[in-house]
Order: structure tokens, then sequence, then C-alpha cells
């Protein structure tokens, strides 16, 4: 009877000391289970501290996918998930004794952490950039105003009867496995061909080049220059013998009649938005070619007119396509108002003319002869 009396005691003490321990159990686990990140936080020193093994890091990780997009990037502020069970156990407290011992000093305690704000560094924050004694944020990328593909296949106005000096395509490298007809056109992307390089130029690999066709001449003006294909050196003149280039980019039908330019890309790159200018600050100029494949001028058609670098006209700027007002009257009617036809983006000025692509259009044709005027102005 003593015995089953000193069993029911224990049992009774050790349930007792259970109840106790429990909550203190809980509470660590309660504590273990998340963690704020901190400024210089990573996921393998919080998975050192918390689960004893750095290499556990990915357990850490795999539950807070959630909020973490890329284990490295994490931030301050971020509340994290811990697998707890290591730190829970370490921070369990030992059985409560069978006497209550005396109170003890209570531990000084360490000074609070300042509180860390959501969005500060850490050592996963991106760098700044530093130049010199200043540091400069990386400012957000702002596209070309022109792309650089638009300024390359416009045809533009050169000198009456065609560029000096220019350069000849003569033939193909590769020797077709089947006749071809017209071996002389019958060119494609990624072909190889030979190409006596324009004068003075050293035709080094990778140089480019634009292989070109001529267009109408305006005696007053010059001859319209129309590119067709791009062209990148694969291998220099040597022996006597001519550069070999490969075909990159094709913008019309290339020809052994083609001749060749070295690549002209003044004005791309330019940034910025055109801002407005005065009525009248430039004059009217008219336009002299309309280079379109379509029967009548369209969306990003080509239009060439008069106005020329020596006018300040910029790669970007804007114009107005429009036919001026008509002051002629019927008998006892009305002037004709000014009607707008279009707008249009220059893309490409040479020192005989200025091209421009249609932007915009409100009529449904634009013909040689409308006017044009510059209404803003790259900065």
């Amino acid at each position: 009877m003593k015995t089953f009396r000193l069993g029911r005691s224990l049992s009774a003490a050790l349930l007792l000391t259970a109840v106790v321990n429990t909550p203190a159990i809980a509470q660590a686990r309660s504590e273990a289970s998340t963690h704020t990140v901190k400024r210089g936080d990573t996921l393998w020193d919080i998975a050192k501290q918390y689960l004893g093994d750095p290499y556990l890091w990915p357990e850490i990780y795999r539950i807070n996918t959630d909020q973490i997009d890329d284990p490295h990037w994490i931030y301050p502020g971020e509340v994290l998930q811990i697998a707890g069970h290591s730190a829970a156990v370490a921070a369990a407290p030992a059985p409560a004794p069978t006497t209550a011992p005396a109170p003890a000093a209570e531990p000084e305690r360490a000074p609070a952490a300042a509180p860390v704000q959501a969005g500060s560094q850490t050592i996963f924050t991106p760098r700044v950039e530093t130049f010199g004694r200043g540091v400069t944020q990386r400012a957000p990328y702002v596209p070309p105003r022109v792309p650089l593909g638009d300024i390359l296949r416009a045809p533009f106005y050169g000198q009456r009867g065609g560029p000096h000096g220019s350069g000849e395509i003569m033939g193909r490298v590769d020797i077709p496995g089947i006749h071809m007809e017209h071996a002389s056109t019958d060119f494609h992307l990624f072909d190889r061909i030979l190409m006596i390089p324009p004068y003075g130029s050293d035709a080094k690999v990778r140089d480019k080049f634009i292989a070109y066709d001529l267009g109408p001449t305006d005696e007053d003006v010059g001859t319209v220059v129309v590119p067709v294909a791009l062209l990148s050196v694969v291998r220099a003149p040597q022996n006597n013998e001519p550069a070999i280039v490969e075909i990159l980019e094709m913008y019309g039908q290339l020809s052994t009649e083609s001749r060749v330019l070295p690549l002209d890309t003044v004005g791309a790159g330019a940034r910025g938005k055109p801002v407005a200018v005065p009525a009248g600050a430039y004059r009217t100029a008219h336009i002299l070619q309309v280079h379109s494949p379509a029967v009548l001028a369209t969306l990003y058609s080509y239009v060439m007119f008069d106005l020329t670098a020596n006018d300040g006209v910029r790669v970007g700027d804007e114009i107005s396509i429009f036919r001026p007002r008509d002051e002629r009257k019927t008998v006892g009617g009305p002037a004709i108002p000014e009607l707008q036809i279009g707008t249009g983006q220059v893309v490409r000025v040479t020192p005989f003319g200025t091209t421009a692509r249609v932007l915009t259009q409100t009529q449904p044709a634009i013909q040689n002869g409308e006017s044009v005027r510059l209404v803003s102005r790259m900065p």
C-alpha cells in the first residue's frame, strides 16, 4: 500500500511539473518560430543561430517562399518562420526542483536593439556606384529617342551622283551547290560575300558597313541614297584580296550593283524629350520624296524634305506635315483653312536634306509638295 501511494504521489508530481513547464516550452517554441530580419542578416547566419547548422538555410527558405523570391535577397523588417526545434529544446528550462531555490539576483539585461525600419540596406542590398568622392545612384534606363534601326534603314539625301569613294560588292564567298539563275541578287541573311572596302577604309574585323542603291536625283538638293543591307567584316583585306563580310540585316534587295559606305550613326543614342518651338522659328520646307513600300505613304513611311543640318535640325526632332491655308476664294466663297496631314520624327540629317519617319496620319495620302514645319526640337 505504501508503494502504491508513493507511485501515485510521483505521478502527480511529474504531471504537475509538466503542466508548469508546458507554458515555458511553448513560449520558447513561439519565440524561436519567427525571426525579424535585421540589417546584415543572411539565411546562412539565421540557420546557424536557430538550427545550429548554417547548411540548413534551405529549410528556412523553403518555408518562407511566400515572401522570399531569391534566397540571396532578404530585407530588414521581414518576419521569417523558423523550424525552431533545436533552439526550442535548448531554450526549454530544466524541471523545477522539489524545493524552491532562494531567489537570485535578476541578470543584467542587454540593451534593446534599435528598431529596424523596413527597406533599410542589408548586405544583399544592391551597391551604389561610386565615382571619385561622390556617390551617384543608378539612374533609370531611358531608351534612345530614335531606335538605331530606324536610322540605319532610312533613305537620305547625298551629293549628286551618290557618295564618292564608295566600295563595291563582288559576289558571294560560298559556291552554291546548285545552279542559281539570279546569283548576283539572290543574297540572304548571314551570307558571306566579297567586298571591296570604301576608299580610305581599313575594313577591320567587326567593322560595319552599309550597302546601298541610288534613288532619284533632285538637281537642287542631291541624290537619294537607299540603304539595302548592314554588313560586318569577318576577314579584313589581305594579300591583295577583298574583305569578307557577313550580311547582318537586310532592308531591300542586295546585289552586285550595290555600293558600300562606312556605317554612319550620327544622332543615334540621343535621349530626352523634344521641346516645342515657337511658330515661325524655322522656315517651312516641302516634301521632295516619299519613300514607302506601298502605293500610298502610310505610318512609318519616310518623307524627305529640304531642311538640312545647317538649319539646326537634329535627329529626334518632330515635324508637322500640313497643307497651308489657301487664300484664293471663289466668287463669294471663303478661304480654305490649313489642313493637318500628319506628324513625323526626324531620323536622318545631312548637309543636303532631312528624312523623317511618319508617326501619325490624319489624311489618306502624303504626297510630294506638302509643307513641313519643325514643331519640337531635341534639347
